[in-house]
Protein backbone atom coordinates (compact mmCIF):
# COMPACT_ATOMS: atom_id res chain seq x y z
CA UNK A 1 0.00 0.00 0.00
CA UNK A 2 1.40 3.39 -0.93
CA UNK A 3 1.06 6.54 1.13
CA UNK A 4 -1.44 8.20 -1.20
CA UNK A 5 -3.96 5.38 -0.73
CA UNK A 6 -3.19 5.22 2.98
CA UNK A 7 -4.04 8.87 3.58
CA UNK A 8 -6.93 8.96 1.10
CA UNK A 9 -8.90 6.54 3.28
CA UNK A 10 -8.48 8.57 6.48
CA UNK A 11 -11.60 10.19 7.89
CA UNK A 12 -12.22 13.61 9.39
CA UNK A 13 -11.63 12.35 12.94
CA UNK A 14 -8.14 11.18 11.99
CA UNK A 15 -7.28 14.58 10.54
CA UNK A 16 -8.63 16.46 13.57
CA UNK A 17 -6.59 14.22 15.90
CA UNK A 18 -3.52 14.61 13.69
CA UNK A 19 -3.89 18.41 13.71
CA UNK A 20 -4.16 18.33 17.49
CA UNK A 21 -1.06 16.11 17.68
CA UNK A 22 0.92 18.55 15.52
CA UNK A 23 -0.28 21.43 17.72
CA UNK A 24 0.78 19.31 20.70
CA UNK A 25 4.27 19.01 19.23
CA UNK A 26 4.44 22.80 18.86
CA UNK A 27 3.18 23.23 22.42
CA UNK A 28 5.80 20.76 23.68
CA UNK A 29 8.54 22.81 21.99
CA UNK A 30 7.16 25.98 23.62
CA UNK A 31 7.06 24.25 27.02
CA UNK A 32 10.64 22.98 26.69
CA UNK A 33 11.80 26.46 25.68
CA UNK A 34 9.97 28.43 28.37
CA UNK A 35 9.30 26.21 31.39
CA UNK A 36 12.30 27.50 33.33
CA UNK A 37 10.97 31.05 33.44
CA UNK A 38 7.24 30.38 33.09
CA UNK A 39 6.69 27.93 35.93
CA UNK A 40 7.15 28.91 39.56
CA UNK A 41 10.53 28.21 41.14
CA UNK A 42 9.20 25.41 43.31
CA UNK A 43 8.46 23.27 40.25
CA UNK A 44 11.42 23.23 37.92
CA UNK A 45 10.49 19.94 36.30
CA UNK A 46 8.27 21.33 33.54
CA UNK A 47 9.89 18.90 31.12
CA UNK A 48 7.29 16.34 32.29
CA UNK A 49 4.58 18.44 30.63
CA UNK A 50 6.61 18.56 27.42
CA UNK A 51 7.22 14.82 27.39
CA UNK A 52 3.53 14.04 27.87
CA UNK A 53 2.71 16.46 25.03
CA UNK A 54 5.09 14.59 22.71
CA UNK A 55 3.34 11.25 23.18
CA UNK A 56 0.27 12.05 21.00
CA UNK A 57 2.60 12.37 17.99
CA UNK A 58 3.74 8.79 18.56
CA UNK A 59 0.14 7.61 19.00
CA UNK A 60 -0.91 9.28 15.72
CA UNK A 61 2.05 7.75 13.88
CA UNK A 62 1.03 4.28 15.09
CA UNK A 63 -2.66 4.88 14.32
CA UNK A 64 -1.76 5.92 10.79
CA UNK A 65 -0.64 2.39 9.97
CA UNK A 66 -2.82 0.46 12.45
CA UNK A 67 -6.23 2.18 12.57
CA UNK A 68 -8.23 1.87 15.77
CA UNK A 69 -11.84 3.07 15.97
CA UNK A 70 -11.56 5.25 19.09
CA UNK A 71 -7.87 6.07 18.97
CA UNK A 72 -8.58 9.70 19.84
CA UNK A 73 -9.40 8.59 23.39
CA UNK A 74 -5.73 7.79 23.96
CA UNK A 75 -4.72 11.31 22.95
CA UNK A 76 -7.48 12.83 25.09
CA UNK A 77 -6.14 10.86 28.08
CA UNK A 78 -2.63 12.15 27.37
CA UNK A 79 -3.88 15.73 27.08
CA UNK A 80 -5.75 15.20 30.35
CA UNK A 81 -2.55 14.08 32.04
CA UNK A 82 -0.72 17.12 30.62
CA UNK A 83 -3.52 19.43 31.81
CA UNK A 84 -3.46 17.92 35.29
CA UNK A 85 0.31 18.31 35.40
CA UNK A 86 0.00 21.96 34.35
CA UNK A 87 -2.62 22.55 37.04
CA UNK A 88 -0.31 21.02 39.63
CA UNK A 89 2.56 23.28 38.59
CA UNK A 90 0.92 26.71 38.41
CA UNK A 91 -0.95 27.45 41.69
CA UNK A 92 1.94 29.46 43.15
CA UNK A 93 2.10 31.73 40.08
CA UNK A 94 -1.66 32.27 40.22
CA UNK A 95 -1.53 33.07 43.96
CA UNK A 96 1.38 35.46 43.44
CA UNK A 97 -0.50 37.25 40.67
CA UNK A 98 -3.75 37.73 42.59
CA UNK A 99 -2.00 38.67 45.84
CA UNK A 100 0.36 41.00 43.97
CA UNK A 101 3.33 39.43 45.74
CA UNK A 102 5.87 37.81 43.45
CA UNK A 103 7.49 35.41 45.86
CA UNK A 104 7.50 32.08 44.02
CA UNK A 105 8.45 33.38 40.59
CA UNK A 106 6.96 32.20 37.36
CA UNK A 107 4.98 34.01 34.72
CA UNK A 108 1.22 34.10 35.25
CA UNK A 109 0.49 34.78 31.58
CA UNK A 110 2.53 31.81 30.38
CA UNK A 111 0.99 29.56 33.02
CA UNK A 112 -2.49 30.50 31.82
CA UNK A 113 -1.35 29.97 28.22
CA UNK A 114 -0.12 26.47 29.11
CA UNK A 115 -3.45 25.60 30.75
CA UNK A 116 -5.66 27.02 28.00
CA UNK A 117 -3.59 25.53 25.17
CA UNK A 118 -3.59 22.04 26.67
CA UNK A 119 -7.32 22.30 27.40
CA UNK A 120 -7.94 23.24 23.74
CA UNK A 121 -5.87 20.25 22.63
CA UNK A 122 -8.03 17.99 24.78
CA UNK A 123 -11.18 19.56 23.30
CA UNK A 124 -9.89 18.94 19.76
CA UNK A 125 -9.17 15.32 20.69
CA UNK A 126 -12.69 14.91 22.05
CA UNK A 127 -14.19 16.38 18.87
CA UNK A 128 -12.03 14.03 16.77
CA UNK A 129 -13.51 11.05 18.60
CA UNK A 130 -16.98 11.85 17.23
CA UNK A 131 -15.89 11.51 13.59
CA UNK A 132 -14.71 8.48 11.62
CA UNK A 133 -11.02 7.67 11.77
CA UNK A 134 -11.17 5.69 8.52
CA UNK A 135 -13.58 6.23 5.62
CA UNK A 136 -13.55 2.56 4.65
CA UNK A 137 -14.31 1.36 8.18
CA UNK A 138 -11.21 -0.86 8.22
CA UNK A 139 -10.21 -0.96 11.87
CA UNK A 140 -8.00 -3.38 13.73
CA UNK A 141 -10.11 -2.96 16.86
Amino acid sequence: MNFKELFKSKGLGYWICTGAAVASLIMAIIVFATNGSALPGVHTDGYVIGIVLLLPIIVQAVVTFFPVRFSGIINVALYGIAFATVLLRIPEAVADYFNNVHYQGGNFGMCVFYAVAVLLLAAAGIVGCFFDQDKEEKYLI
